[in-house]
């Protein structure tokens, strides 16, 4: 089994997490399953600016959010079996899903499914207000806002860049969190999930498995678990995606038409 990864940053700034993705794809998933990891094009983020500083630009995130889903077709198309995309803002997820005939999953939608089998109560800790934002929009829409407890980020806010500087070892950036959760668990939550890609992989890397007794959800993990599950039961059980409603499939011919047609509306800009 071929699993494309994506995520939303550039890899290549960011070789702390890189290398633990990579370590923990092999320990997660079964014997003979490949994870590639792919990143956005180096260069995407302005010099100094780290993925988590451009939350608040819907224009930004939708540009950005055009390479994902470019990707995740190139994926298809070179034969692999599912896409994993470890972004809490699940980028481009829907868009895909009605592209591709392959699995694709995410992570925060993985997150609130896998959390549900553990607990009953998730409270979500993420980097900024803006993701903060991002994420009771999709909380919404997948239909867990009832579930939550809450939704909190790290205080003071931290960036990608920040967080890779704790790849070798960070008692501190631990302790930032546990300090931070507990002001979830005292509103009841019974799972602690890691909202953010690199915060979530950097809890791994310093084996925080709970706080105060309540666990800390490896979304990577359950992520890469998801997506091989779902590759097992298309292959065994005759699973597919639906194709009536959020993920009917345009025409080829169309896609084909209205991607060449943005790509010269943007050449013109």
């Amino acid at each position: 089994m071929k699993i494309w990864h994506q995520s939303f940053t550039d890899l290549d700034s960011l070789p702390g997490y890189a290398d633990m993705l990579a370590e923990l794809g092999r320990r997660v998933c079964s014997t003979g399953t490949i994870v590639d990891l792919h990143g956005v094009l180096p260069g995407t983020y302005p010099e100094g600016v780290a993925p988590v500083d451009v939350g608040g630009y819907r224009w930004v995130l939708e540009m950005i959010q055009l390479q994902i889903v470019e990707n995740c077709l190139r994926a298809e198309r070179e034969g692999y079996d599912a896409v994993a995309i470890s972004c809490f803002a699940d980028p481009g997820l829907e868009l895909i899903r009605s592209l591709v005939d392959i699995p694709v999953v995410s992570s925060l939608e993985t997150a609130l499914l896998v959390s549900s089998t553990i607990g009953r109560r998730p409270g979500l800790l993420t980097l900024d207000d803006a993701m903060v934002r991002i994420i009771e929009r999709l909380v919404a829409d997948y239909g867990f806002r009832e579930r939550l407890v809450g939704i909190d980020h790290l205080q003071p806010p931290l960036t990608e860049l920040d967080l890779d500087k704790g790849f070798s070892g960070s008692p501190e950036l631990v302790e930032r969190f546990r300090v931070n959760a507990r002001r979830l668990i005292a509103k009841g939550a019974d799972v602690l999930i890691p909202a953010e890609g690199v915060l979530n992989i950097l809890m791994v890397r310093n084996e925080l498995e709970e706080v105060d007794g309540v666990p800390v959800l490896d979304s990577y993990g359950a992520l890469l678990s998801m997506a091989e599950m779902l590759v097992h039961l298309k292959e065994r059980a005759g699973l597919r995606v639906s194709r009536s409603g959020a993920y009917a499939t345009p025409p080829a011919s169309m896609v084909d038409h209205i991607r060449a047609t943005t790509v010269r509306a943007l050449q013109r800009g």
